[in-house]
């Protein structure tokens, strides 16, 4: 029985360490974001992976969309589609300027070439502020999208 508490203590430990995962560099969070693409492994909440500012936006969507009804994300803007088949995953090096950075990401979706730059925060580990396709097929930038659904 003492055995059992010990390991469940343990087990509260560490998921709640890892749900309060800080990333120390722009290239440790991008790469935490982008394991699941290739492990299958997407967490329930991926919070953790956003600015205060960024997850601001999420839950406005949420709280502004009927139920039942898709919010303004009709795809995953941080693989430019609905569907994935990531190969050739390169994060670039950061180019940081105090407490935000930019990254440019790229990778194939099904072959086809994508780019993406990240606008990274740091509020106590880095965190996503905001993501752009600059793929000539489908030019977005993710905050303006939001904006445009809740009629900014």
């Amino acid at each position: 029985m003492r055995l059992a508490t010990i390991a469940t203590g343990l087990f509260f430990a560490c998921t709640s360490f890892a749900a309060a995962e800080s990333y120390q560099t722009p290239q440790a969070l991008l790469e935490a974001f982008y394991e699941p693409y290739f492990s299958g492994d997407f967490a329930d909440d991926e919070s953790q992976f956003r600015s205060e500012a960024l997850q601001s936006l999420y839950d406005n969507d949420a709280q502004n969309t009927p139920e039942g009804e898709m919010g303004a994300l009709g795809f995953d803007p941080y693989i430019d589609g609905q569907d994935f088949d990531i190969t050739d995953l390169e994060i670039h090096t950061p180019d940081i300027s105090g407490e935000e950075a930019t990254v440019e990401v790229t990778f194939k979706n099904f072959d086809q070439p994508r780019t993406l730059v990240y606008d990274l925060v740091n509020e106590n580990g880095w965190k996503i502020d905001d993501v752009a396709s600059t793929s000539p097929d489908n030019v977005y930038r993710l905050s303006e999208i939001f904006a445009e659904a809740a009629g900014e």
